[in-house]
Order: structure tokens, then sequence, then C-alpha cells
């Protein structure tokens, strides 16, 4: 009999969050499932990772008949390179994570933990896929949910080591507006809004900006119509278009050592 491949699920709203378990159980069509997850909610946290303090993993409670479940008292990277290197049972075949509530659009995947999680598999050539849904509700996560698992499904038997961020709209599946590939929007869809209560704490909420103005055919626009978005990811940070720009403006760079400016 061949062996399923095995996945592991993680997110970065802790082991609990509804989002995740019902990622996990989609992707259960298709593959075994590992979840391995925060102890607590880690939102916002993008690719952080613990240096200075003990990293620990314990069993948590699963909410899936045959499906190991650990909590980690870490970051959502954390989570990922904990499970890969010492609680995965056999190699690690993709890496899922999600569902967030909320999207990771535009900007906004620059401080994603969600994304940054999935981003840990593809650094280590394996497909991965993030999910998160437009909205802070949870009603629709399921929805979300089985969507992203199919798209998971057809990446993993696709061959192909690809990094695929995907987020459904605040709709139910059968009102989907298709799916689109898109790239990612230049801007922020979202604002953070800080209150300070009556002890000078301030608390802060990240809300939906509903004035932001959206190029066409980037992945922000393509949500807001109602399509589910598929942006493929990379973890090459360089503006190649500006490398002989910033050449440039270095001039003969050696003499800035020497501290002969003209």
């Amino acid at each position: 009999m061949t062996e399923r491949p095995l996945v592991l699920a993680t997110n970065d709203d802790g082991i609990e969050a509804p989002g995740l378990w019902h990622l996990a159980e989609a992707v259960l069509d298709f593959a075994d499932v590992l979840v391995v997850a925060p102890a607590f909610n880690q939102s916002g946290m993008s690719a952080a990772f613990t240096l200075r303090q003990d990293l620990e993993a314990e069993r948590a409670h699963s909410q899936l008949d045959g499906v190991d479940a650990f909590q980690v008292n870490g970051t959502p990277t954390d989570a990922v390179l904990h499970g890969i290197r010492h609680l995965a049972p056999r190699h690690i075949d993709m890496i899922v994570s999600g569902v967030n509530p909320g999207p990771n659009v535009g900007r906004d995947i620059l401080h994603s933990g969600t994304v940054m999680a999935a981003m840990q598999g593809y650094l280590r050539n394996l497909p991965s896929v993030a999910a998160s849904l437009w909205s802070f509700d949870e009603e629709h996560l399921r929805d979300a949910a089985i969507v992203a698992a199919r798209i998971a499904r057809r990446l993993l038997e696709s061959g192909q080591i690809q990094f695929l961020n995907v987020n459904a709209p605040d709709l139910p599946l059968s009102e989907f507006n298709g799916i689109r590939v898109a790239p990612v929007a230049d801007l922020s869809p979202s604002r953070v809004i800080d209150q300070i209560d009556e002890h000078g704490a301030t608390h802060r909420q990240l809300v939906l900006r509903p004035d932001a103005q959206v190029a066409p055919g980037t992945d922000v626009a393509a949500i807001i119509e109602g399509s589910v978005t598929v942006t493929p990811l990379h973890n090459d940070l360089t503006f190649h278009e500006k490398l002989a720009d910033a050449a440039a403006i270095l001039g003969d760079a050696d003499a800035l050592l020497d501290g002969a400016i003209d």
C-alpha cells in the first residue's frame, strides 16, 4: 500500500483556533496530518523565532481522530521548525498554515505569522500554502479551509515546490467568484487602531480599511470582488531593477572605506 503524504498544519492564532482545525480536517481528504502550532496567539509575529528562552513542546488535545497535535511555547516559525525536526514521525511532504481570520494580502503579508510559518516550509524545499479569510469574523472559516485544502492538493500533486498565499472572501463557498492568481497589492488593506484605557495601557485592534484605493488586478482587488486569490510568493527580497542604480549612487564605493569622499 502506498503511504499517504504527511502534511504539517500550523497557524499563528494558537492551537485551539477553529481555523487551524477546519484546515486540518479538509487536508485529511488527501493526506495524513500532523498539527504543530503555538500554544497561544502569535499574530503579527512574522518570521520571528525564539533564541533567548527554552523552547518546549507538549502534546495537545486533538480535535480530529487519528491526528497528533502538539503545542509549542513559541512563534509560528518555532512551531514549524520544531515539528519538522523533532515531532514528525516521518518525512513532511507539505506545510499548510491557517486558516487565519483576517486577510493576509498586500503589505500585510510582511508581518503575518500565518504566511511566514508557511514560508519556513518553502525555504526547506517543501510545497507550502498559507490560508486566510477576508474577515475577522469566523463564520466562513470552514469554506476558506475547504478551498485552501483543494488548492494545496493540486500543488502537492503537481510535484512543484511553490509557496502559495491563499485568501478567501467572506462568503459561503457556493458564492465564491472563482479563483484568481494575482500579484500582491502595494498597500495595506488593514490598519491598527490604538485605544488607551484608564490605566494608560494601549489596546490594539486590527480593522479593515473600507477606503483603501486598490489597483485593479491585485490580490486585494480580487478578494474585494469576491474571488479567492492565489499569489505565489518567494524569499528573494532583492530589488533587482535597482542594483545598477545603487551601484551608481555609490560610485567608487571602495573610496568610502578610505574616507576619500569627493
